[in-house]
């Protein structure tokens, strides 16, 4: 994935500028400003300018900054995903106030600024609180996530349980069956290796294949079930895997969890009845039917394939496989967190995940022509520095 990774020399080398905006999607995907690496970097710079007059001796800080210098281009080569630059988050705290002592500075001055650089880093963390920025739910004791377990079958098998949300709510993993087996679609089947792993998953399944996905509140039937409507959706989403739903009900499991995600702590009987999972049995193999019901032309998939010759970087050709949605057709290439659409009436627009809204690139015929191209270096809420990106 690059989602973190550079996509110029520029905003590779200003990185360190970049991790101070109080902007997510920086270096992690929440608001997490951090000025102690520009400090550093700056320190450092003074610290070369005024080599001959150093308090004391450089050897840690220099070893230190040779540690980190070529850690960060091999961290900005392979994700800059700050995830896997904890070492160097961790080091470069003692690095700033070590440089800061190393200046020629009077010890007053030099206590004032380390202590003006500590107040300033808690200031940018207050302003842009990391607590409760990313996680859904406090959990700290079993069952950690609670559900009402499954009843349990008279013939017990090893049921394979297929999920499609983006969140895959694995914490419920437990109410189930040891013998139960998982799978997550919700990126299966973007990528042409992925879908094949996925599809060799559900062909050894020797239990029945039954979905998990949390109920959609103000959309159950009289059974407790989806709608009518929302079956239709579950099924668009399930085709391009072979599966859809089995005629059989659905079953609602009830999830205290749920509920406390959607802000109801004491839900009443009637919201309370609508938090939970639906566990719905599935058919598999089903081949395409909903598919082929609604083709693609031989003229849109060269639309897509026009689109991924001009940006192979963002959009992989041969990496992904397009997918009937209502108005068009999509494909999504999780590696850069894009999709491009090739809509019904014609339009060809793309969308960034960071992105309010999706931009045209053209008509099928103004794309297929060349004569309008996606702009590749600038790329709706992801190109330029923090400061800059437009979405």
């Amino acid at each position: 994935m690059i989602r973190f990774i550079p996509d110029t020399w520029v905003e590779a080398l200003l990185r360190f500028f970049a991790m101070a905006a109080p902007d997510a999607n920086v270096y992690v995907e929440i608001a997490a400003p951090d000025l102690r690496f520009a400090a550093m970097l700056l320190l450092a710079l003074a610290a070369l300018v005024f080599q001959r007059r150093l308090v004391g001796s450089a050897r840690p800080a220099v070893a230190l900054l040779a540690l980190l210098f070529p850690a960060t281009a091999i961290w900005l080569w392979t994700s800059g995903n700050g995830r896997y630059f904890l070492p160097m988050l961790l080091c470069v705290g003692p690095l700033t106030i070590g440089l800061v002592y190393l200046l020629p500075l009077t010890k007053a001055f030099r206590l004032f600024l380390a202590g003006g650089l500590l107040v300033a880093q808690l200031f940018v963390v207050a302003t842009s609180s990391p607590w409760d920025a990313w996680a859904w739910l406090h959990w700290k004791d079993a069952p950690y996530f609670q559900i009402d377990r499954p009843a349990p079958s008279q013939a017990p098998q090893a049921t394979t349980y297929v999920t499609i949300s983006s969140i895959s709510y694995s914490l419920i993993a437990p109410a189930f069956p040891d013998s139960s087996r998982w799978i997550n679609l919700s990126s299966v089947g973007a990528a042409v290796r992925d879908a094949q792993w996925g599809q060799g998953f559900l062909a050894v399944s020797k239990g029945p294949i039954q979905l998990v996905v949390p109920s959609i509140q103000g959309q159950s039937g009289a059974d407790g079930g989806p709608a009518p409507a929302v079956r239709e959706a579950l099924d668009v989403l399930l085709a391009p895997h072979r599966l859809s739903l089995a005629a059989q009900a659905c079953q609602l499991l009830p999830s205290q969890g749920l509920a406390a995600i959607r802000g109801k702590t004491q839900p009443t009987a009637e919201k309370g009845r609508e938090a939970g999972f639906w566990i719905c049995p599935l058919r598999y193999p089903v081949d395409g039917a909903l598919q082929q019901l609604l083709p693609l032309s031989a003229k849109v998939e060269a639309a897509f394939e026009k689109v991924e010759q001009t940006c192979p970087r963002f959009l992989p050709p041969a990496s992904t496989t397009t997918t009937r949605v209502n108005g068009g057709a999509l494909r999504h290439y999780p590696h850069s967190d894009m999709k491009v659409y090739v809509l019904d009436d014609g339009l060809v627009i793309y969308k960034f995940w960071r992105a309010l809204n999706p931009v045209v690139i053209g008509t099928v015929d103004e794309v297929l022509s060349g004569n309008k191209l996606m702009d590749c270096a600038r790329i709706r809420g992801r190109s330029g520095l923090p400061w800059n990106r437009d979405i």
